[in-house]
């Protein structure tokens, strides 16, 4: 079935790169005429922050630094919006972790998506079997493997202060941005929405009342080959300013198909992706100001290459002799996805209290089918050829937050929130030599929620605070399912959820020095039911009921030795009660949802920032997770290969006993490190060399354990060696990704031919930026 098309992205695109086009011409006399002028911050800087309440009440920067020192900005200057205002790290009593732009542009350059964060933080993972659209994210252990398009999440993902709830639609490329904060632990309060693991907040760099911009390049390995650029106007000076930002990044097919008869597809794992962001700020005065946006992006390539016998019976990883490039398949493999969306944002502050409004509407298609038999070589058991189209997924969000403004010790925000999904999805099975459809189910998701919050701070002493919030949230869920044909014949079934739940938090802050502090908090967290209807593989709708979060977190924050060191540690330990899982594969390519009575999780995690000498910064974190399932009886199918199980079977059902057994994708062990140094050349051009680690212990892909379906441990490593030119405006660079070439296997499908899929292999190319 052919997706509805609603809109073409690359239409979008065009429009939107039209519409930049005419602002940029109609604009040139006004910034020609005010060019004399001196330039002004952001907009947004010195009105009201389209991205937050403006911050009340906060303590002066500690004196004494030497103004000439050329050391980085002290902890003070660095705000983060955990608390959905701008605030200094320090003063904030949750574990909060940033991921500089900088770093993010490291990671992407030869084209990788937003899995390439996985391990930046502590405790994040990221993964997935859906390739470049479906990210599956973990914090603290906490995750969901559901593959279906109307999973429910617990870490939620918010871009420009707009959740992408759905899983397809939370993929948009992370390109020309401010600022990216994982929010470890329950966070059911001020954002509410599917967040009893945590969140990712992602900003994008948002219109400044200057004009600028620039445009860069990359080419590498397998012909990756990243373009991306952003032009910044001044349409009226100091009243309104408009952003216009474009990536397209692409790879060509570096796998080769070398089935012998009949193939679809010769040539595989290639993609182009290309996405879109027009930003418009116009400031009303000092108090107001209206943010709009919209963006685009269009996808088509291959989706992930499930591979035959990547594993073997009795073995911990890829199988001795495997060669990546080469696969034999005789089904098909492709994938499109399309979104369009944009929020307007509209804040105000009055003598008091302010106000913020935030509008959303996001909407997409997806079309994607695999070989999840993973073809040759050996004997496939049962040939399996499956797709899935969602002709639309549209969400809309309505959020109102009412604020204080000028009181002094305390502040306090409270708000409505409103949120819409729609899920329209045909999920089917092929015959692998004609491509015909023998099996067609549709599944309709109609989900609404509603959620009322309140959150207050106090300042009791100079230097100890308290806050609390509570979240009332009503969830309300329509699901159908319906077999057209195949299988049994006809079928038609639907089911309904009512949710509702008080979440809260509670912390306490107490500052040893202004630089310097100690916190514990206190959280809950809720995920409203979810349903699975692949009536491809069953006959019935499973159903996970809704899910609760209890966190304690005890932290420690520190800004030493006059901004050179910068400490954060945190303690934690959480109970999720009735947890949501996915037990997938066994037998049958299909998903069943289960309910665990408790599961239960500890660790800790430590990060660190230094400048110990002039021109050198290295930083690093590390963590620990430990996960454990507490729910006697509970069973999940068991490896439909015939694998070395670590898990007793139950003689009656069959099933593998899971209780006691860890989380999938949720490694013990994360570590990161980066370092960089610059090398002076003259006053305007310098040499910078840089590397960056990523390392996570080894972890399970299934909620059973078996020797096969453990993933080993995995080193990634990258370099750079740049050389910029600042009175030029220019730098160039040679890189290199997954430095040591390490492949393993990341995923896994149990039900036939033990198949799985891999990391990609090494990248090496160059860069080139120009701004203007």
């Amino acid at each position: 079935m052919t997706p509805v098309k609603f809109c073409s992205a690359r239409s979008v695109l065009l429009m939107t790169g039209s519409i930049g086009a005419l602002v940029i011409a109609g604009s040139s006399t006004a910034v020609a005429a005010t060019t004399h002028q001196p330039q002004k911050r952001a907009v947004a800087a010195h009105a009201v922050s389209p991205a937050a309440p403006v911050a009340v009440a906060s303590r002066p920067v500690a004196k004494g630094r030497p103004a000439a020192r050329r050391l980085p900005r002290s902890e003070e200057a660095v705000t983060v919006t955990a608390r959905r205002r701008n605030e200094r790290a320090t003063d904030v009593p949750e574990a909060v972790y940033t991921i500089k732009p900088s770093q993010i542009s490291t990671l992407t350059v030869a084209g990788d998506d937003i899995r390439s964060l996985a391990g930046r933080t502590p405790s994040l993972n990221i993964e997935s079997s859906f390739g470049r659209t479906f990210p599956r994210i973990y914090i603290r252990g906490l995750g969901n493997a559901n593959f279906d398009t109307n999973s429910a999440q617990p870490v939620a993902m918010y871009y420009d202060d707009v959740v992408l709830d759905n899983p397809v639609l939370r993929s948009f490329p992370l390109f020309d941005l401010a600022d990216t904060e994982v929010l470890a632990g329950p966070q059911g309060t001020l954002f509410g929405r599917n967040t009893p693991a945590g969140v990712i907040n992602i900003h994008s760099k948002g219109p400044e009342d200057k004009t600028t911009g620039y445009i860069s390049q990359s080419y590498g390995t397998f012909n990756s080959a990243v373009t991306q650029g952003a032009v910044n106007i001044a349409v009226v000076p100091h009243k309104f300013s408009m952003r216009l930002s474009i990536i397209n990044q692409r790879r060509d097919n570096w796998v080769h198909n070398v089935y012998d008869g009949p193939r679809w597809k010769k040539s595989l794992e290639g993609y182009e992706d290309i996405a879109g962001r027009l930003q418009g700020l116009y400031t009303i005065d000092d108090s107001a100001n209206i943010l709009f946006e919209v963006n685009a992006r269009h996808v088509e390539g291959t989706a992930t290459l499930f591979r035959a016998n990547l594993y073997q019976h009795g073995y911990q990883g890829i199988r001795p002799g495997y060669d990546i490039y080469n696969v034999s398949q005789n089904g098909d493999n492709a994938q499109n996805l399309t979104t369009a969306g944009g929020h307007i944002k509209a804040t105000k502050n009055f003598a008091h209290f302010g106000v913020q409004l935030i509008s959303s509407w996001t909407e997409g298609s997806l079309s994607s089918i695999g070989s999840i038999d993973g073809g040759n070589p050996s004997t496939v058991p049962f040939s399996v050829q499956t797709g899935t189209s969602a002709p639309k997924i549209s969400q809309t969000t309505q959020e109102l937050r009412v604020y204080t403004v000028k009181t002094g010790k305390f502040f306090d925000q409270a708000g409505v929130y409103y949120f819409n999904e729609f899920l329209d999805d045909y999920d089917y099975n092929y015959n692998s030599t004609t491509m015909k459809t023998t099996e067609l189910a549709n599944q309709r998701q109609n989900e609404n929620s509603v959620g009322v919050f309140d959150s207050m701070t106090y300042d009791i002493l100079h230097n100890l605070s308290v806050t609390g919030g509570i979240r009332y949230t009503y969830d309300f869920k329509n699901f159908s399912a319906t077999r057209i044909f195949g299988g049994d014949g006809p079928l038609a079934l639907s089911q309904a959820s009512h949710s509702n739940n008080i979440s809260w938090d509670a912390s306490v802050n107490y500052k040893i020095t202004p630089n310097m502090s100690v916190y514990f908090r206190a959280a809950t967290g809720f995920l409203a039911p979810s349903f699975q209807g692949r009536l491809t593989s069953n006959s019935y709708i499973s159903k996970a009921s809704a899910e609760r979060n209890t966190s304690f977190e005890l932290g420690y924050k520190a800004n030493l030795a006059q901004g050179r060191v910068q400490l954060t540690g945190a303690a934690y330990m959480w109970n999720t009660k009735n947890m949501q899982l996915t037990a997938s594969g066994g037998t049958s390519n299909q998903i069943q949802l289960l309910n665990a009575d408790h599961v239960v999780g500890r660790g800790f995690e430590f990060s660190a920032q230094t400048y110990p000498i002039e021109n050198l910064s290295i930083s690093a974190n590390m963590s620990y997770n430990f996960t454990q399932i507490h729910s006697p009886g509970l069973e999940s199918g068991a490896c439909g290969v015939g694998c070395t199980m670590l898990n007793p079977i139950d003689a009656t059902t069959g099933l593998a006993k899971i209780n006691g057994n860890g989380l999938p994708y949720a490694p013990r062990w994360i570590a990161n490190l980066n370092a960089s140094y610059r090398i002076p050349l003259t006053n305007t051009k310098r040499l910078v060399l840089s590397t960056d680690w990523s390392w996570r212990s080894q972890e399970f892909f299934t909620l059973y354990r078996s020797v096969e379906f453990e993933g080993k441990a995995l080193l990634l490593g990258g370099a750079s060696l740049a050389y910029e030119d600042t009175k030029h405006h220019y730098s160039a660079s040679v890189y290199v990704r997954n430095i040591t070439n390490k492949v393993i296997g990341i995923g896994a499908l149990d039900f036939d031919n033990y198949t799985g899929y891999i990391n990609d292999p090494r990248i090496i190319g160059g860069s080139l930026r120009y701004d203007f």
